[in-house]
C-alpha cells in the first residue's frame, strides 16, 4: 500500500469533533440529540436513524458510534440548521455548538473537575 493512500486513510479515522466534546459525548447523548433535533426542528428521527444506522455500517471500524454521528450530523444537518438560523452557509461550527448545548451540564462538570485537579 502505498504511503499516500495509508495517509488518505489516517486522516480518514482523524476525529472532527473538538475535544472537549470528544471527551464528553457518548451515545445516551446522540439519543437526546436526536430527541432534540425532533421537537426543535421536527425531524423524522425514524428515517433519519436509519439512514445513520447505514452509514454506521458502512463506515470503517476505527469510528467510534460518537464520531460518526458527528460525521453524519455535520454532513446532514450542519447546512439545514444553518439555513433555518438564518447564518451564512460557511458558518462551520454549528453542528458542534448544538452537539455541546446538548451536554452542556457535562461540559461544565468537566471543567470543574479539571479546576479542582
Amino acid at each position: 500500500m502505498g504511503t499516500a493512500k495509508i495517509q488518505r486513510e489516517q486522516n480518514a479515522l482523524e476525529s472532527i469533533m473538538p475535544y472537549e466534546l470528544r471527551i464528553v459525548f457518548d451515545e445516551t447523548d446522540i439519543k437526546k440529540t436526536w430527541e432534540y433535533l425532533h421537537l426543535t426542528f421536527r425531524f423524522n428521527i425514524e428515517k433519519w436513524e436509519a439512514l445513520y444506522c447505514q452509514k454506521l455500517r458502512e463506515s470503517p471500524r476505527g469510528l467510534s458510534k460518537m464520531e460518526v454521528f458527528a460525521r453524519f450530523g455535520r454532513d446532514h444537518f450542519e447546512r439545514a440548521i444553518n439555513h433555518i438560523l438564518y447564518r451564512d452557509n460557511l458558518h462551520s461550527d454549528t453542528w458542534f455548538n448544538l452537539l455541546k448545548f446538548i451536554v452542556k451540564d457535562k461540559l461544565k462538570e468537566k471543567k470543574k473537575e479539571s479546576r479542582y485537579k
